[in-house]
């Protein structure tokens, strides 16, 4: 076969020399036939293995699950899906081995099975047939493989949506990510006379019985493993938290250390889990959230390293002198390191605690001063006197509330007078008087994007800004003023140009100003009118802003 023109009997004796040879190459021996018996059996001795294994992992979560079914349960059914999804492909690919050899031995189907040795890969005759496995699971041309019942493209469509579901048990993507679980039917499958394989191609097309039972064994093997993968994941997410602790102590948390004739010692006695060889760290912070008072602060190295901490076993001690009289505040972060060997912080919210001199005390929640048109919270007490045996008088303020715990509400006046009495051995006992100031509530100040004031204000930030608000700024209690109106002025093509708001937000006209307005220019936000909880109408200025 030199090439030139041939005469069609050497055009004959070559074909049936390439056919020759492709029978020559596809002859396969009786020995490597029995190494994949030998292969298949051991694979099936791992996939009973892997079982096992799993097993006790679903015995570990039933364990944790009848312990802390609140913690578990959540993971213990994603882990029972991830079992209910293996069992499933697991047991169809087992299908498809039995059906494949019926129907290579000349069965119709499994059902014309009558002996069960027979899908013993060992006791099968024809383990060197190819022709079948090929019709049955790629059909005859390769590059366009059949889609049928047990054929390889339904297996490779039930791997893929196995993979899938069994990823998306976990609702972190990062999670999802770092988990391998193998069975790739994407990808490079090599080459065959220069044609690249695909996973159909490479698994099932032109392979002897022996070989494509014994591939379809290895994908069994495969899914336990990423079963065995996925539920030892799930289980970390259950433990991978929990703190190791090697001192357990009952603790005493009394509500109170001083108790007053005729009330009752309570306290809280509760068992204690710490560790001496992982001791906490703890910090204080001087500023709290005013909605929730929790701490606030940015990094836990900036916070407060106060000389009043100590450390004893195992616990955190905060010790402060009492030498201011009144309400005194405290609180933080105390964080402690976890199984990971990273810190874990936990709020310490905003804690006080009275410092008052042996006589009567009377204490307000807020601050030393009543402010019209508001509740303020004041707390009574005489020691050695029960709250609720104490007279409590205010001049100039009406009053609402019992037990030591009132709301004042004063009137026009400067200041107000509480008094307080009671009745002891049937004598009533004056304990003096404490005179408040009333002030009135501050004005807000306005704010337009995050800004206020003569202020720059980011082009981002003014064209995401709505309109105007009013916010209280270093003030103790929680209360809302409503913008009524303002006027939006700036200067466009030469010409001053306003809109008129009512309410909070920006008017049509005020957001086709906002609209035109460049870099450089100002904006002026005029006659600001705020309504306070007590009604009256406070005038908030001006703010003036310049658009960087």
């Amino acid at each position: 076969m030199a090439g030139g023109k041939e005469s069609p009997r050497q055009k004959m004796i070559g074909m049936m020399y390439l056919v020759l040879t492709a029978l020559l190459a596809m002859n396969v021996s009786k020995d490597i036939l029995n190494a994949f018996v030998i292969i298949n059996e051991g694979l099936q001795v791992t996939n009973q293995n892997f079982m096992a294994k799993n097993e006790f992992t679903y015995a570990q979560f039933e364990k944790a699950k009848a312990n802390d079914p609140a913690k578990v349960t959540d993971f213990y059914n994603k882990a029972m899906r991830a079992k209910g999804l293996s069992d499933e492909i697991y047991l169809h690919i087992e299908e498809l081995k039995k059906y494949l050899i019926a129907v290579t031995a000349g069965k119709a189907g499994i059902e014309e099975v009558e002996d069960d040795s027979l899908f013993n890969l060992r006791n099968v005759d024809s383990k060197d047939n190819y022709d079948i496995p090929t019709l049955w699971l790629v059909g005859s041309d390769p590059q366009a493989p059949k889609e049928a019942e047990w054929s390889a493209l339904e297996l490779k469509s039930k791997i893929e949506n196995f993979k899938s579901e069994m990823l998306y048990l976990f609702d972190n993507e990062e999670e999802r990510a770092a988990l391998q679980l193998g069975l790739a039917t994407e990808g490079d499958f090599g080459k065959e006379d220069g044609v690249p394989q695909t996973w159909v191609t490479a698994n099932f097309y032109h392979l002897p019985l022996a070989a494509v039972v014994t591939n379809l064994s290895k994908m069994q093997a495969d899914i336990r493993n990423a079963e065995a993968d996925i539920i030892k994941a799930l289980y970390r997410n259950i433990s991978a938290d929990d703190f190791k602790f090697d001192t357990l102590a009952a603790k005493v948390i009394p509500r109170s250390t001083y108790v007053i004739q005729g009330d009752s010692f309570i306290a809280e006695v509760i068992v204690a889990a710490f560790s001496t060889t992982q001791p906490p760290r703890m910090r204080l912070v001087k500023q709290f959230s005013d909605s929730n008072d929790m701490p606030i602060y940015d990094k836990f190295e900036d916070l407060d390293s106060s000389t009043n901490i100590s450390l004893v076993n195992g616990a955190a001690r905060y010790a402060v002198a009492a030498t201011s009289e009144g309400v005194q505040e405290w609180g933080g972060v105390i964080q402690i390191k976890g199984p990971d060997g990273k810190y874990r912080s936990f709020m310490v919210p905003k804690q006080t605690y009275t410092v008052a001199k042996p006589a009567l005390v009377v204490s307000p929640t807020a601050m030393n001063v009543f402010y019209r048109g508001l509740e303020n919270p004041v707390e009574v007490s005489v020691p050695g006197v029960p709250t609720d045996k104490l007279e409590i008088a205010i001049a100039n303020a009406s009053k609402s509330g019992s037990n030591g715990n009132f709301m004042v509400k004063p009137g026009n006046g400067q200041t107000c007078e509480v008094s307080v009495s009671a009745e002891i051995n049937g004598k009533k006992q004056n304990f003096g008087k404490k005179e408040f100031r009333v002030k009135n509530v501050p004005d807000p100040k306005p704010f337009f994007g995050g800004a206020t004031g003569s202020d720059n204000i980011q082009m981002k930030d003014f064209l995401a800004a709505g309109g105007v608000i009013a916010k209280m700024e270093n003030f103790e209690f929680d209360l809302r003023f409503e913008i009524v109106s303002y006027v939006v002025s700036a200067t466009i093509k030469g010409k001053v140009v306003e809109a008129a708001c009512s309410g909070p937000a920006l008017s049509p006209d005020a957001k086709k100003i906002r609209a035109e307005m460049k870099s450089g220019q100002k904006i002026y936000i005029e006659k600001i009118k705020a309504k306070g909880p007590d009604g009256t109408v406070r005038d908030l200025g001006t703010v003036s802003l310049k658009v960087i």
